[in-house]
């Protein structure tokens, strides 16, 4: 890669005319430019300047390299210019990943006030329940739910608040399975909805709490062992199994009465919700007003919606 501040000299010698006008324009004196258009001259193997007492003037392959250096140059002045723009203001893309139902059930009735208040903004949003890797695929910013935030020191995360995991079932299943009461012992051999996130060595396992209760570990048998919510929200409400699903996620699902909620006064640890994004150091307009706007506005629309 050839220094582009030797072409910024020549380009600044032919432009004023000689060394000694470059040399006003540039603040750089006469002998040092001199040096830098002679070194230039040296790698590419030909003379590019005629030099007299009183003037100079471009070679033909001066003129050939002239030509392409005012390219250069321009492009490179294009690209801090562009840079400089995305910092004046919120614009251009912001790449953010979420689960599937976050982004169907949280995301989508607010952000498109965020759109309409950001009109050069971009949003690509990719609904996964996978968990991607931020730095690697190159994603801005991350909504995330899980039992706990993971420490990163590459990361920043934002907690957004917490949503209750409680346990449900379709009327049909609990006709089917008979009385649960409201002792988690009751569990023990009902066919179960589990996720992926609560399974260990290939094992789901459930932690359960209740007020003035010792904690109570099942190992519930599993039918359906999956990471996906919306799978799991269907195949209880089919009557497949016992759930133990986000609340937010199954609250329609109850109001409705295709659902009803096991053992009400046991629940699962929390589920955090919580953005996660790389360092803010540098961090452009674009993401930084979509980041703030996720927190002013997902904890209520996650708190008033059901998914």
């Amino acid at each position: 890669m050839e220094d582009l501040n030797d072409i910024y000299y020549f380009t600044s010698v032919v432009q004023n005319g000689g060394f000694t006008a470059a040399a006003r324009t540039t603040g750089v004196e006469k002998t040092r430019l001199s040096r830098h258009v002679a070194a230039l001259e040296h790698r590419v193997g030909v003379r590019l300047l005629h030099r007299t007492t009183r003037n100079i003037a471009l070679t033909e392959a001066g003129e050939r390299f002239y030509a392409h250096c005012q390219q250069v140059l321009e492009d490179a002045r294009s690209a801090f210019d562009s840079v400089s723009a995305l910092r004046k203001e919120p614009s251009g893309k912001v790449r953010m990943c979420c689960p599937v139902v976050l982004g169907q059930s949280y995301l989508a009735p607010i952000l498109p006030s965020f759109l309409s208040a950001h009109p050069k903004v971009t949003v690509y949003l990719e609904t996964t329940d996978r968990v991607p890797n931020l730095l690697e695929e190159r994603f801005d910013l991350a909504l995330r739910t899980t039992p706990a935030i993971a420490d990163s020191t590459e990361l920043v995360a934002r907690d957004l608040g917490h949503v209750r995991r409680i346990l449900v079932a379709s009327p049909d299943f609990l006709r089917v399975a008979g009385d649960i009461g409201d002792d988690p012992a009751s569990l023990a051999g009902k066919r179960a909805i589990c996720s992926i996130a609560d399974t260990a060595d290939g094992t789901p396992r459930w932690m359960l709490f209740a007020a003035d209760r010792d904690p109570q570990r099942l190992v519930p048998t599993p039918c359906l062992v999956t990471s996906d919510l919306r799978v799991q929200l269907e195949a209880a409400t089919q009557g497949v199994g016992i759930a133990l699903l986000p609340e937010p996620v199954a609250r329609s699902a109850l109001r409705s009465g295709n659902l009803v909620h096991v053992l009400p006064a046991w629940s699962a640890p929390d589920h955090l919700v919580h953005l996660v994004y790389p360092s803010p150091r540098g961090i452009l307009p674009s993401v930084r007003s979509l980041i703030d706007f996720l927190v002013t506005n997902l904890p209520s629309s996650i708190a008033e919606r059901p998914a």
